[in-house]
């Protein structure tokens, strides 16, 4: 009874780790969180334009370097240039984030510029 009692905790113990890899890679693949909660929307698309101009300007070597042949060179221009659409879907997703929190404030100042308003009334 023992033994089988410790192999049930070894089994749950197994199938938890499991269940919590599995929600952290999906968690990496899905990337729903732009920004970590500490870091500045602004901060962040700065950046990331940032991140895009260092990748274009590493595009624009890759492809002016004629020391490589070019099988060499357009794989390794595919790989910037993937690196380069991540970096561009993430710089919209944040655009996007920005927006969302400036139209936010401006209805929350709105409501408050109308309650005043009524107050005075």
């Amino acid at each position: 009874m023992l033994k089988l009692s410790n192999q049930f905790k070894i089994i749950s113990i197994c199938l938890f780790i499991f269940l919590g890899l599995l929600f952290i890679n999906n968690n990496k693949n899905n990337k729903k969180l732009y920004a970590l909660p500490g870091i500045d929307l602004n901060i962040r698309q700065q950046q990331l334009e940032e991140e895009r101009n260092r990748l274009l300007i590493s595009f624009n070597n890759i492809f002016n370097n004629m020391d490589l042949n070019s099988s060499t060179r357009l794989r390794m221009m595919r790989e910037v240039a993937e690196s380069m659409n991540c970096t561009l879907d993430d710089l919209q997703r944040i655009n996007q984030q920005i927006l969302m929190r400036d139209q936010y404030h401006l209805q929350n100042q709105n409501n408050r510029n109308q309650q005043n308003n009524n107050r005075r009334n």
